[in-house]
């Protein structure tokens, strides 16, 4: 899933639970962890409507990396 196919309204929901623009991806220093919860919700909810909060926080970083169809750095 590429974020620029999120839509507006899914972007507002993401920042609005992770409480920081999605912008805060790309800073390196930057906690992500909210901001990851929120994206796995909101994407995992295009295949599964039921996906819940929860459900998004017991996902793995592989899951996640997966998921966002972002290259794992650790895999090189």
């Amino acid at each position: 899933m590429n974020v620029e196919d999120l839509t507006l309204g899914e972007v507002e929901e993401i920042e609005q639970y992770a409480g920081k623009p999605l912008a805060t991806l790309a800073d390196g220093e930057a906690a992500k962890g909210s901001l990851m919860v929120a994206l796995a919700w909101v994407i995992g909810r295009k295949e599964n409507p039921n996906m819940t909060l929860n459900d998004a926080k017991r996902m793995t970083m592989s899951e996640i990396t997966e998921l966002l169809n972002v290259e794992d750095p650790k895999a090189k």
